[in-house]
């Protein structure tokens, strides 16, 4: 059994840094050497973690072509090798792997591309949950209204993205060709699922604000004191429980909690 391991870390460490102590433990034919069944599986390795970012990935790579995504691809796996049981996974450092990458260090609208993409995933992938819905609020007491908290969705993210990125992954989703990238203020992204199909738009400043309150854990009448930085005190419950009824009607809460 120690054998085996050790066997095993051999062929790690052949895959991951070259090393040749596993050739000992391969039986060459006379067709096939030694070196080249090393590399076959080495090929099938590496192609198989790229099929994976693809996956992940998919707009990024039609927006940069294959053989630059190859490429990248090939320069993150040497960087951030595999380390997760499910391959599902694997990519998941792509967006920093490319800020930091002095390659793109020209095209910084890709890691924000690439971290949409990402994020996406998660939304798709979140766990499942209750889903709070516009009726169950008729059994909170108007008392009770100022110290409700509420538990999210945990297919809601939040990314604040600095460049037109999602009119960049719309275009190529919808196979027209993209307009160029354009760095703008930053804006806050809503991203959540709802029946099985992601959905996403842009916040204004306060609901910004706001869902971010939220999702720090503050009462319904802390958001409403937060909300008077963009309006008037008399109309900040009326904005505040506007968002509050869009949210619930997009299916991003989970469920109210009451101290």
């Amino acid at each position: 059994m120690h054998e085996l391991r050790y066997i095993q870390e051999q062929l790690q460490k052949y895959l991951l840094h070259a090393e040749n102590d596993i050739e000992q433990y391969i039986v060459e034919t006379k067709k096939v050497s030694t070196q080249a069944r090393l590399a076959i599986y080495a090929n099938a390795y590496f192609s198989r973690l790229l099929d994976a970012l693809a996956d992940n990935y998919p707009v990024l790579q039609k927006h940069i072509g294959e053989e630059e995504f190859a490429k990248l691809g090939h320069d993150y796996i040497n960087r951030y090798p595999s380390t997760y049981r499910s391959i599902r996974w694997f990519g998941d450092y792509l967006s920093y792997f490319i800020q930091e990458n002095s390659r793109y260090v020209d095209f910084p609208h890709l890691a924000e591309l690439a971290q949409f993409e990402w994020t996406m995933t998660l939304v798709f992938d979140a766990a499942e949950d209750a889903i709070l819905q516009l009726t169950d609020m008729q059994n909170i007491s108007p008392q009770q209204w100022p110290n409700m908290k509420f538990r999210i969705h945990p297919s809601v993210h939040i990314l604040t993205l600095s460049w037109n990125v999602v009119a960049i992954w719309q275009a190529i989703l919808d196979d027209q060709i993209p307009g160029g990238p354009l760095q703008t203020m930053p804006v806050s992204w809503v991203l959540w699922r709802k029946e099985l199909v992601n959905q996403f738009y842009s916040l204004s400043e306060d609901e910004a604000w706001a869902m971010d309150a939220m999702l720090k854990g503050l009462t319904f009448a802390e958001i409403c004191e937060g909300l008077s930085q963009w309006t008037n005190v008399e109309a900040t419950p009326l904005r505040a429980a506007s968002l509050l009824k869009s949210w619930i009607s997009a299916g991003m809460i989970a469920d109210v909690v009451l101290k």
